[in-house]
């Protein structure tokens, strides 16, 4: 159940009358995540926290056990007229609200109110703003005992990883065949036996062009072998398989060969540069007391590759969020694909994974950052600043 105090004091603090939780058939996973309805619930209900006073919560009549767990007043309804009814009451006295809406749809992954529930309300005289930091606060910010689970997922993942690059090097340098598919294959067998689990998806070993693909994913038909001299990408994630626990996410580059060819040291320095860049603004701002939003940190990172060069082959965003699921629901790092204007607020955490992606191969440095009361933590270190050389 949702901490009601907590969230009412954010309410005052922003000037808003409520946050308006509504949902319909599994439309709107965030309102259900807080407000965790029990049992099979599939028609519409309004959930009202207001700034001050008991919460207001409006849901069907055949639905009844599922809601009896949450504190506050209930109304039921069953016509449609009696939900329009029940509507007025749960907006009773307020004139600005929050909800799961986007204004221009900027940010997709918050919008999960339909436009006819946000045009129902508005005709009520009730402004409707976006609840997108409302979420990161309740939602994707993490409880120290989350933040333990996720050392533990990044211990165990940068330990898959060195033995995926061992795995490589030993067959390469022993003249012995390696695919892309064997290597995913022993990691994702590293993280089951390590009682981790991920998405379904993944983890990716990507090979020179394929390395250039940010979302290629090595199959059973689409699997190339690895030999000499070729670049090597690695990007897994996963999460401890206990419940709340949170992910963690990594990528790193090898070269298996002993002379690592200058355009490859040249972009992966230059992706080094740009991933440092993020962590050195964050710590600076910080350090400032000054408000951060997760589009400013792209565009730090985008004009390091951008001065470099290769601003047309850094083709998404710089990070995502990351918490319970690999990507979560709080401030993504990005001024590409969306204008994230999110405050990335203590507890939120993030990846920072710049990319230059051209046709013979790909780099990619991904790190995770966590939002502390103190500034930024880079929570998998070390930094990986060259390329490792698989020999």
């Amino acid at each position: 159940m949702f901490n009601k105090e907590a969230i009412q004091a954010s309410l005052k603090s922003a000037g808003l009358d409520g946050w308006l939780l509504y949902d319909a058939h599994g439309l709107n996973p965030i309102a259900r995540q807080i407000v965790a309805p029990q049992g099979v619930t599939t028609r519409r209900f309004f959930v009202m926290i207001p700034s001050q006073g008991p919460a207001r919560i409006l849901y069907h009549r055949i639905e009844q056990l599922g809601f009896r767990h949450l504190e506050g007043e209930h109304r039921l309804y069953g016509a449609w007229k009696e939900l329009d009814e029940g509507l007025k009451w749960v907006l009773g006295g307020c004139r600005r609200v929050a909800m799961e809406y986007s204004p221009d749809n900027a940010i997709p992954y918050v919008a999960r109110v339909d436009a006819g529930t946000i045009e129902k309300i508005r005709a009520l005289g009730v402004e409707v703003v976006s609840s997108a930091d409302l979420i990161a606060r309740f939602l994707a910010a993490w409880t120290p005992e989350q933040v333990e689970t996720h050392k533990r997922a990044v211990t165990a993942l940068m330990e898959i990883k060195d033995a995926a690059f061992r795995l490589v090097a030993e067959r390469v340098r022993a003249g012995k065949t390696v695919t892309e598919l064997e290597v995913a294959t022993s990691m994702r067998d590293d993280m089951t036996r390590r009682g981790m689990v991920n998405d379904g998806e993944g983890p990716i070993c990507a090979v020179d062009a394929n390395a250039g693909n940010p979302h290629y994913e090595p199959t059973a038909t689409m699997n190339a072998t690895i030999g000499p001299n070729q670049v090597v990408l690695l990007d897994l994630w996963a999460k401890l398989d206990t419940p709340d626990a949170v992910y963690g996410d990594i990528t790193w580059v090898g070269y298996t060969g002993a002379e690592v060819p200058k355009e490859v040291a040249t972009v992966v320095g230059t992706v080094a540069r740009a991933r440092n860049r993020a962590i050195e603004f964050l710590t600076e701002r910080y350090a400032q007391g000054q408000t951060v939003h997760g589009f400013e940190v792209d565009r730090e990172v985008r004009k390091v590759i951008v001065d470099a060069g290769y601003g047309d082959a850094f083709t998404h965003r710089t990070g995502h969020s990351i918490g319970r699921s690999v990507h979560d629901v709080g401030p993504n790092i990005d001024d590409l694909e969306t204008q994230d204007r999110r405050v990335l607020q203590s507890g939120v955490a993030f990846s920072i994974e710049p990319g230059i992606y051209l046709p013979k191969f790909g780099i990619r440095l991904e790190i995770d950052v966590l939002v502390t009361d103190k500034g930024p933590v880079v929570t998998t270190l070390p930094l990986q600043q060259e390329i490792l050389r698989l020999t």
